[in-house]
């Protein structure tokens, strides 16, 4: 094992906070906080007497319900793993996250031409709260995915590249490519699979939250918490500086009113890279070849604006 490695497994044993040293039970109990949040805030922002203090109840709900989300994410990329493991548990959790979202059984159903599935997932229907849970479970099923990817990953520092492409990449399927097709032409599908604010804003009241938070985005984020933590970089600090990119993400839908979606990676990616800077040095061969691969990603993005977008 390379030092940088073994620092990085040091650092995860010897962690002096609770979730440091208990990254299982940590798991577990931001799971419980972010249900009893999202229960007991539900409750509280429909019991409040006008639209401004609505306003006020479901942004600081929300807000407060994305805290124990990313500390669960954090947490889960904490426990020890074999990848064998990681893979049980996704699929695991996307059993979990037909179950508890049947939408996703109606969906697969009409596809394939599956009538009895589409009946299934519409008798599985039987609690509101199924909702609350099958964001959980897509959570999960994006964290563990994450897991494996990050393991192809062999250096801390390539978190820069990677952090750029991918950010590069959902700007355009989100704003222009598959995504936004799919939130145009099916929203059902778009929102099945998010993981939808814990709380409705009541019905004219605009709350400047994030209504939905895409798979893609949680399984990113949990392939950069794994590699900052397996190679000692700055894990909890990336964590909370995503909290805050997060609560600020929703401004950007004054800049671009009319798009149904806002990619929310370039967010994460620039709290991953601020946060982590220090830990991202190259050598000059390797800054050369990170110019010419930003050269080639921005052509790549230019042609495809240029071509299918325009």
């Amino acid at each position: 094992m390379s030092d940088e490695r073994q620092e990085g497994t040091e650092s995860r044993l010897t962690g002096r906070s609770w979730s440091d040293r208990n990254p299982p039970r940590a798991a577990v109990a931001y799971a419980a906080a972010y249900l009893a949040i999202a229960i007991a805030g539900g409750w509280l922002v429909h019991v409040l007497p006008t639209d401004t203090g609505q306003l006020v109840g479901v942004t600081v709900v929300s807000a407060a319900a994305l805290l124990p989300v990313l500390l669960l994410v954090l947490s889960v990329c904490r426990i020890p793993m074999r990848p064998r493991a990681e893979a049980l548990w996704m699929v695991a959790m996307i059993a979990a996250f037909c179950l508890f979202r049947p939408a996703v059984l109606g969906i697969i159903g009409r596809l394939l031409g599956l009538p009895a599935v589409a009946e299934l997932g519409g008798k599985l229907s039987i609690a509101l709260q199924q909702e609350l849970l099958g964001n959980l479970t897509l959570i999960l099923w994006a964290i563990f995915l994450g897991r494996l990817v990050s393991r192809v990953i062999r250096e801390g520092k390539l978190l820069l590249p990677v952090a750029v492409v991918a950010s590069v990449v959902d700007f355009i399927t989100v704003l222009w490519g598959p995504v936004a097709t799919v939130s145009e032409k099916a929203p059902e599908v778009a929102q099945a699979f998010s993981a939808s604010t814990p709380i409705a804003p009541p019905p004219g009241v605009a709350a400047p939250i994030l209504a939905a938070i895409g798979l893609g985005d949680f399984l990113f984020l949990a392939v950069f918490l794994a590699v900052a933590l397996r190679y000692a970089m700055n894990a909890a600090g990336t964590m909370w500086a995503t909290w805050g990119v997060m609560l600020i993400a929703p401004a950007a839908f004054f800049v671009w009113p009319e798009a149904d979606g806002v990619p929310g990676l370039p967010f994460i990616s620039a709290a991953v890279v601020a946060v982590n800077w220090r830990h991202m040095k190259f050598t000059r061969e390797e800054r050369r070849a990170l110019v010419f691969t930003g050269i080639l990603v921005a052509a790549v993005a230019l042609g495809v604006w240029a071509v299918v977008i325009r």
